[in-house]
């Protein structure tokens, strides 16, 4: 079929979006796998999807290291926010990686109720994630 019979017929094909879509349910070893034989064939759209797919669930797949790098680059209000929905594994997690006093930040922020400021909370995880795919395009960490 044409692409003006698709179009004519209701029938749109986005194959970006659809492998998107799939990397965001896939889990780390399978997403790392299947972006590690796209980059064999395409580097920049590998980049690229890697970027979209990833989210901040995506955070907990990556190593200590990467994630210390991340967080030491967060303020610690915003990591109080971010990590006050995300569960307790999680949490205890990043905790450790930063340093007392950032940690000692972050948990008071955490321990407060946060109930009504959901969208706040879910902001400060979309700048988390913004300055995560920084540091990768300035290759300080790999995603995938």
């Amino acid at each position: 079929m044409s692409e003006v019979v698709k179009e004519k017929s209701g029938i749109f094909i986005d194959g970006k979006r659809q492998v998107i879509e799939l990397l965001k349910t896939m889990q780390g070893s399978d997403k790392k796998k299947l972006l590690g034989n796209i980059k064999l064939r395409n580097p920049l759209l590998a980049k690229e999807l890697a970027e979209l797919c990833f989210n901040f669930d995506s955070l907990w797949d990556l190593s200590d290291d990467h994630l210390r790098t991340i967080f030491m680059q967060v303020k610690p209000v915003l990591i109080g926010l971010a990590l006050y929905v995300s569960n307790s594994k999680n949490q205890k997690r990043v905790l450790s990686l930063l340093s007392r006093e950032n940690a000692i930040k972050a948990y008071e922020i955490m321990t407060q109720d946060l109930s009504s400021n959901r969208k706040d909370c879910l902001k400060a995880q979309e700048k988390i994630l913004e300055i995560a795919i920084d540091l990768s395009r300035r290759k300080q960490i790999i995603f995938y």
